[in-house]
């Protein structure tokens, strides 16, 4: 999971330009404040000769290299106040606008957006008799358990379309049964990249906040600062995520989930609320 718990970030102006610099650590904000300070060297010194090809390369190649020393392949491309560490494989951190968002190793989520039809259900549903889409993603999970009996699968509906959490044998970051189900279900691609880049899987626990008509979150500089800066915003935030719901149960399938990760989610998710409106 490509998640550091000590970040900090910094907009500075290096010979002439301006530069956004970041660093981080998950051992200490020392470490993270080392890497932008050397992020910020290597910077200035490109800056203060004329660009080349060439001389750009080498920016990036150290650039890459500082972001992964010692950390194989670690790269963080998010950088997000770390809320609550449940266990080795699952954190809750705030995202860019506030929500709360599982991260999790073990637990399978898929967002899907839009359900593809044939070009027969099309016809069909121009004139009423097609079936609808969360009954055309239903059909194909269906289907997935039948070929795969020991998985787990459990059906949401979101505010703008559904979210699958899958657990069993083979439910892995980067397995092929992983890709192949993810492909099948036409999950949003935005997401299956970010999903690789983090090395984990992601679901939105609490409403998006303009959805409650909230102002925006306040932006911290580093994660030490995070909490003082966002109290009073989350205060607020909380008290307007209050009988909210995210997502409604649809439907579960397969053996009933074996993880409290599952529990949470849907408590925080509101699912029990059943409510009409999500958000």
């Amino acid at each position: 999971m490509k998640i550091p718990r000590h970040w900090v970030r910094e907009q500075r102006e290096l010979c002439g330009v301006q530069c956004h610099l970041r660093g981080w650590s998950d051992d200490s904000m020392d470490a993270a404040r080392q890497m932008l300070e050397e992020r910020a060297r290597l910077l200035q010194e490109f800056y203060a000769e004329p660009v080349t090809d060439e001389r750009a390369r080498r920016l990036r190649a150290d650039l890459a290299s500082l972001a992964t020393a010692g950390q194989g392949e670690y790269a963080a491309d998010m950088l997000e106040p770390v809320v609550r560490g449940l266990d080795a494989a699952n954190i809750i951190t705030r995202n860019r606008y506030g929500s709360l968002v599982l991260n999790s190793t073990d637990t399978c989520f898929a967002d899907v957006d839009t359900v593809p039809q044939t070009l027969l259900q099309l016809l069909k549903s121009l004139f009423g008799a097609g079936a609808a889409p969360e009954q055309r993603l239903l059909a194909t999970l269906r289907q997935v358990g039948v070929e795969h009996p020991e998985l787990s699968m459990r059906l949401y509906r979101t505010a703008k379309g559904w979210r699958i959490l899958f657990s069993g044998p083979g439910i892995e970051l980067g397995s092929p049964l992983v890709d192949t189900l993810f492909t099948r279900l036409h999950v949003d691609p935005l997401y299956s990249a970010l999903c690789r880049k983090q090395a984990c899987w992601r679901a939105r626990l609490t409403p998006k906040p303009w959805r409650l008509k909230l102002p925006r979150c306040p932006q911290p500089a580093s994660s030490e600062e995070a909490a003082a800066l966002q109290e009073d915003w989350v205060q607020q935030y909380n008290r307007a995520c209050s009988g909210h719901a995210v997502c409604r149960l649809v439907e579960s399938l397969g053996p009933r989930v074996q993880h409290g990760i599952v529990e949470l989610h849907d408590q925080l998710t509101g699912v029990s609320l059943n409510a009409d409106t999500l958000v």
